[in-house]
């Protein structure tokens, strides 16, 4: 996979496009020849910032040719300076077209809900209500809707970005407050292997909820989006509820049939309800 931002350079331009950050396609779709009786006609270049956050200002982004790792000549037109600049130029014309529209600081400094102040107003029933309607449709529609208006590059450096400062951290104490509060349930009153495979259940769903979760979080930094594949209802904004909840402090999570939020440091479990109770509201 090509990173952003991607060009390719031939003798008297510098091309990329607005659809992609792979070398093969940008040739394809410019209809440039590779190689002719001179040898080599282009030169595949990269500007990309630091750790790949997208956010930093562009001329701190660095400049390299990219050989996917393998040695090549180089044209005799080549001119480093040159093209350098040229390339440069172009960014700014790229940033235009891929970084306008969502939420570019806050995907490279994304929100960890647990460091969140609580937001107590919040009318927790119903937008876990709305949550539970939507949770099963959202990855798939965050994946392959931000995929299509974004393109593989941009949308790889902000799942990366989000899954890693965020997802993780979030997950492991989610799973370790829900992890106590069965242990100080009826659990402990069922047999050693019953026990087994209702904590492999149970843990299943849990991680299977946070990441919807953090995968709604995704989608709500892209707000340019308003048609969200697969979701029947709220198809401009089917993470709405999840990014209150987000943004209040909360991390929802279900264990097959429980429905909890937990908020803070440790995750604390401070509201649940059960799955059938919340749709009879």
């Amino acid at each position: 996979m090509c990173n952003p931002a991607s060009f390719v350079a031939t003798k008297d331009r510098v091309y990329w496009s607005k659809k992609t950050d792979s070398h093969h396609e940008i040739i394809s779709e410019h209809g440039l020849c590779e190689s002719g009786i001179r040898g080599v006609n282009v030169v595949p270049l990269e500007i990309t910032p630091e750790g790949g956050n997208l956010s930093l200002p562009l001329k701190d982004w660095k400049f390299a040719i990219d050989f996917a790792g393998f040695p090549r000549d180089l044209p005799e037109w080549w001119d480093l300076g040159k093209y350098e600049a040229m390339t440069r130029a172009e960014l700014k014309g790229w940033a235009k077209v891929k970084l306008k529209g969502w939420k570019v600081k806050e995907a490279f400094n994304p929100v960890n809900p647990l460091k969140q102040k609580r937001d107590k107003s919040l009318d927790k029933v119903a937008l876990l209500k709305n949550w539970d309607s939507v949770q099963n449709s959202v990855q798939n529609s965050v994946r392959n809707s931000v995929h299509d208006s974004v393109h593989d590059s941009v949308h790889d450096s902000v799942q990366n970005s989000v899954w890693v400062s965020v997802h993780d951290s979030v997950w492991d104490s989610v799973w370790v407050s829900v992890r106590v509060s069965l242990q100080n349930s009826v659990w402990v009153s069922v047999q050693d292997s019953v026990r087994v495979s209702l904590r492999d259940s149970v843990r299943d769903s849990v991680w299977a909820s946070v990441g919807d979760s953090v995968w709604a979080y995704i989608g709500s930094l892209f707000h340019n989006i308003t048609n969200w594949k697969y979701c029947s209802k709220d198809k401009k904004r089917p993470w709405h509820s999840l990014r209150k909840l987000w943004l209040g402090g909360y991390v929802p999570s279900f264990d097959g049939k429980i429905w909890r939020l937990h908020a803070g440091l440790k995750a604390e479990i401070v509201f649940e309800i059960s799955a059938e109770e919340l749709r009879k509201n």
